[in-house]
């Protein structure tokens, strides 16, 4: 398995991260963790394979995490080199259709059907389903927003998980335990009360809990050091510390 970081940042614009976005790749499954401003064009410019793209899962419908989903399939329509036939599948929780539907108001109908076939896939907490032979894909609540996912995904013997946007959750450190990679919002420097998201020590903490092997920050809302940011983490974390950043490849 491999994940590249197609946007480490978040809702306010940065020349350096893009909003969220990630891509995976095993085998055959070439699936995209959320499509968030500028996570299109990242897939070129870090050379993946979008016009082969098996899988989009969307974790939430905040702007930052499912802005470019009309771009995509505008680039599917109009940017492929050559005809594709192999199917492409949205995923994400019940209410994903509400944000299909209204982008095909505001751009038409037939944006949602290329020359291939399209499956929209709804998935609730506890559901966990097949992407591609020995690929599989679960996912959980996150406290977050009412439609908010985390995700697990194994593939080849390996396990990626995505904690999407949360805050800290005991049930998240089951479902992500023992996973080989953890890719965790870690949005401010201390926690915040009343705001769903994830400081330093809750990233840490809920990656130590759960016992994964590797821990990949990400979604920064504040200047990112990398030197001063993995040593905090450590204090909480035995495992391997990333640093993300656009661009970044993690090999398993």
């Amino acid at each position: 398995m491999k994940l590249t970081i197609l946007g480490s940042g978040t809702a306010v614009p940065d020349g350096a991260r893009n909003s969220s976005g990630y891509f995976i790749e095993s085998g055959g499954l070439r699936l995209m963790l959320d499509c968030g401003a500028g996570t299109l064009h990242a897939l070129d410019r870090y050379g993946l394979p979008w016009r082969e793209m098996s899988h989009l899962f969307v974790s939430h419908f905040h702007v930052d995490h499912v802005g470019e989903l009309a771009s995509l399939f505008f680039a599917f329509k109009h940017a492929l080199r050559d005809e594709r036939s192999a199917p492409f599948a949205l995923i994400g929780a019940h209410s994903l259709g509400r944000v299909t539907g209204g982008l095909k108001q505001a751009f038409g109908e037939d944006l949602f059907t290329p020359k291939f076939p399209v499956e929209v896939r709804n998935v609730a907490p506890g559901d966990r389903i097949e992407l591609a032979p020995d690929s599989y894909l679960s996912v959980a609540k996150t406290p977050h927003t009412e439609e908010s996912l985390a995700v697990r995904v194994e593939s080849e013997g390996r396990s990626i998980c995505y904690t999407g946007d949360t805050s800290y959750d005991e049930g998240l450190a089951e479902f992500f335990s023992g996973a080989d990679l953890l890719v965790s919002e870690c949005s401010f420097r201390e926690r915040k009360e009343g705001v769903r998201h994830l400081s330093i020590r809750d990233a840490a903490r809920l990656a130590e809990r759960a016992k994964v092997s590797r821990l990949l920050v990400t979604h920064f809302y504040f200047p990112v050091d990398e030197a001063a940011l993995a040593a905090e983490l450590k204090k909480e974390f035995s495992g391997q510390v990333i640093i993300g950043r656009d661009g970044l490849g993690v090999d398993l």
